[in-house]
């Protein structure tokens, strides 16, 4: 990267966290006047301008700079903002990202221009607020020029004392804000003058206040202000020069030099530095294991050739140095690779800290959009966090921002009430969103909880029913819970009309989904009238986390510790079968018994016997227990995560490495047991290939008359292991058929001459051919056209939309299974 490429980086990176901290303040001045966050407010924007400038940026510079005017012009009232303001600092703030680059937007650009002259319309009406609210005192109206003069205010000619500037007896001071009845804390800040307040000026303000303060609209927001992180104060306050009078002096903030940036791809490498010093540590233990064997070793040997007598009295000399050697060798080895281990111990626990976020991070964004969606809906909403400094690892911080903004829009659309149902149902007209995190152990708890209409499970059976997930029978048979579990479900939605924000049936799955594949999982608590709680538990690291080794068959795969509850032999006397499946007592509960092997794949299905290892594994989902081969050993050890085409398979969490540099698969809690209780289809068993035969790729061919989808058909499939051979028409495709040794075809359906129906036909209707399967790719998703190609004998029929979802990779893998 060039220097001037890294500048402009540099420079977005700041303008978005610049701006963060802005949107924060605004949140904070919209609850109520605080005069520290206006001042926040304008250091950042301050800072803001000068690197625009700095960077040639000259719409940002404009921008800010009436940004920055619109703040300073309320400072004498504790930077109280009206509404119109608020949100004319908010769409600037918007443009400010877009214009630096730092959020690409296919929008036209910001019209520069009228944002500002919106900014200057909103300066002279608040310094017209600012000027109808002073009440100046006797000292002031004589330096000013008599009591006229304080009714002249102007932007260019209006003098307001800086933050933290301190004035003199006779000057107007920000006193405490009035309260007024139906204004916004806005609108209710009274400025009170220093000189001599009294009741009767205090009845006078008053008045005053009421008089010019306007009513606010029903769909006002509050976030509250409480729970949300504010802007550090000045390390100095500023304190009055001796003799100065009332000029005062702002005493420079110390500059600190402790900390430095560093960029999140080289913290990624230097946690995969460490996870590999790490795994090289552990096989030097082994190494060392193996020099302190081969000391033992020669020093049998050397007793051994003592036996021999006189001709075996030089072999065991030299079988005693030997020994001697290796002893020193094996001591020397040892206490090298204790200094290591201790240093490395030492980096490992700096890099994870490093990689530690607290969650106000996270949680940054949702005051300004919990505001903005709360007025688009008609709702009054406040907003609470709390736990927003429990840490986590980056990559979990990351991961939980999508899963979080669905169940943040799900309470708004779906919880919370409007005002006017609110009031008809006897509560508090203005709903609560709060949003708790805390660490319990090595796993965070995150918990999105509102007060608003809750969950009827009643109704989510009828949706069941209606939409044909359950048949009529089986939602009466579901328990609450169960009906609740419900919302979870892959387009399962209660609205019936499609909006932005819901009605699309895509959501809630994502967000399971999501969270399992963090090695966590997402469960809901809720009673009509009474409210919502989304509880989210995730590990606090997705690098590192207590792992338990075991064996199953030949195969040594790993589990998180915290989701493994106790280890177990399965007595006859605690067998049960419930609704034709296995099941064991395992402390007055009845858990779902499976054999391990043969929810994975690796062996048959078979029955427990007496004796039998097993282990109970719980998630938020339910618990169950397992029977494994062997427990190896529990340690603190790094993860790896899946990537690419592993990444889609739900059973792994994640690798780790063994001591002698083989992968271990970390498999998902969640899924475990939830395949464990047949709520999701187990593993197909997988046929080994026999001894001595080699394996070889499995061809397919493609047939498009389109070059560009063929080449990204091919590269797909040639992406997940298959080797492909690619053909333009039917003809071309049945003369390759002929050619080539081929498993399986995959053809579009319309293309010139022999179309994907004949190719079908022509393939099924040959004697060498009639069991190769044919997968026909097509964007004709009707259903007469699926039912034209199953009948040519097609064995999968998928439209080319579902490629984004690597359907196809999924139909060939069963066809080909």
């Amino acid at each position: 990267m060039n220097p001037s490429d890294r500048l402009l980086k540099q420079f977005r990176d700041l303008v978005t966290v610049r701006l963060e901290r802005i949107n924060r303040g605004l949140m904070e001045l919209e609850a109520g006047a605080n005069a520290e966050a206006g001042r926040g407010m304008l250091r950042e924007l301050h800072g803001l301008k000068g690197e625009a400038r700095m960077m040639g940026f000259d719409d940002i510079n404009a921008l800010v700079h009436e940004m920055e005017e619109l703040v300073r012009c309320t400072e004498p009232q504790r930077y109280s903002l009206s509404q119109p303001s608020t949100d004319a600092l908010l769409l600037a703030a918007d443009a400010v990202l877009v214009l630096s680059g730092a959020l690409p937007s296919a929008d036209p650009p910001p019209r520069v221009d009228t944002l500002v002259a919106s900014l200057q319309s909103c300066i002279r009406t608040e310094a017209d607020r600012v000027a109808l609210l002073v009440v100046p005192g006797p000292a002031e109206a004589v330096q000013r020029g008599g009591p006229g003069a304080s009714g002249a205010s102007s932007r260019e000619g209006a003098s307001f004392p800086h933050a933290g500037d301190e004035a003199s007896s006779g000057s107007v001071r920000a006193g405490p804000a009035l309260s007024v009845p139906g204004a916004t804390p806005a609108h209710g800040t009274l400025l009170m003058s220093s000189a001599k307040s009294g009741a009767a000026s205090a009845h006078a303000g008053t008045a005053l206040a009421h008089k010019s303060a306007p009513v606010p609209s029903s769909s006002a927001t509050s976030a509250s202000a409480a729970n949300i992180s504010r802007m550090p104060a000045p390390n100095t306050p500023a304190t009055r020069t001796p003799g100065a009078g009332a000029t005062a002096a702002r005493q420079p903030e110390p500059r600190s030099d402790t900390s430095v940036r560093i960029g999140v791809a080289s913290l990624d490498v230097l946690t995969s530095a460490v996870t590999n010093l790490a795994q090289v540590a552990r096989r030097r233990e082994l190494a060392n294991a193996r020099r302190l064997a081969l000391a033992r070793e020669l020093s049998q040997l050397a007793r051994e050739a003592e036996d021999l007598g006189p001709a075996g009295a030089a072999l065991a000399a030299r079988l005693g140095t030997a020994k001697e050697l290796a002893a020193a060798l094996h001591r020397e080895s040892k206490l090298l690779s204790n200094a290591e281990l201790r240093d490395l111990g030492m980096v490992v626990e700096e890099v994870q800290t490093l990689r530690m976020l607290p969650l106000s991070v996270l949680f940054e964004p949702y005051p300004r959009m919990v505001r903005d969606l709360s007025r688009a809906l008609g709702k009054e909403v406040e907003l609470v966090v709390d736990g927003e400094d429990t840490r986590a690892d980056r990559a979990v911080v990351e991961a939980l921002r999508e899963p979080l903004m669905h169940l943040v829009r799900n309470a708004l659309d779906h919880g919370l009430e409007t005002r006017v149902e609110r009031v008809a149902s006897d509560k508090n007209p203005r709903g609560c969103l709060t949003l708790r995190a805390a660490r319990e152990g090595s796993r965070i708890v995150l918990r999105v909880e509102d007060d608003g209409m809750g969950l009827d499970p009643a109704q989510l059976r009828k949706v069941a029913v209606r939409k044909g997930f359950l048949d009529e029978s089986a939602a009466n048979a579901l328990s609450d819970a169960a009906a609740r579990e419900l919302i979870f479900l892959p387009g399962f939605t209660s609205r019936e009309v499609v909006t932005d924000l819901s009605g699309r049936g895509v959501g809630l799955d994502a967000v399971r989904t999501s969270i399992q594949g963090l090695g966590g999982d997402v469960g809901v608590e809720s009673a009509p009238g009474w409210g919502t709680i989304f509880e989210v538990r995730v590990p606090v690291s997705l690098t590192v986390a207590p792992l338990l080794f075991i064996q199953v068959g030949e195969e040594t795969l790993a589990l998180s510790a915290t989701h493994v509850s106790r280890a177990l032999k399965v007595e006859s006397s605690t067998l049960v079968e419930v609704a034709g499946r296995a099941s064991v007592l395992v402390e007055g509960r009845v858990l779902p018994l499976a054999p391990l092997a043969s929810l994975l794949g690796l062996a048959p299905d078979r029955p427990v016997h007496e004796g039998e290892l097993a282990l109970v594994v719980r998630s938020q989902g339910g618990a169950a227990a397992l029977v494994v081969d062997r427990v190896l050993e529990e340690r603190v050890q790094a993860i790896l995560p899946v990537r690419g085409v592993l990444a889609r398979y739900a059973h792994l969490t994640g690798a780790t490495s063994l001591a002698d540099g083989r992968l271990a698969i970390v498999l998902s809690a969640a899924w475990l047991t939830s395949s464990a209780q047949g709520t999701i289809p187990p593993k197909l068993s997988r046929s080994a290939p026999a001894p001595g035969v080699p394996s070889r790729k499995r061809r397919i061919l493609v047939v498009d008359d389109s070059p560009l989808t063929r080449e990204l058909i091919s590269n797909l499939l040639e992406a997940v292991g298959y080797d492909t051979v690619m053909a333009g028409d039917g003809a071309e495709a049945l003369d390759l058929a002929d050619a080539h040794a081929l498993d399986l075809v995959v053809t579009d359906l319309e293309m010139p001459g022999v179309d994907g129906l004949e190719l079908t036909r022509r393939l099924k209707g040959h004697p060498a051919h009639s069991s190769l399967p044919v997968v026909i790719l097509t964007t004709r998703g009707g259903e007469d056209d699926r039912r034209r190609g199953l009948a040519a004998g097609a064995d999968g029929y998928i439209t080319k939309g579902d490629l984004v979802r690597q359907d196809l990779v999924d139909v060939v893998g069963r066809l080909l299974g």
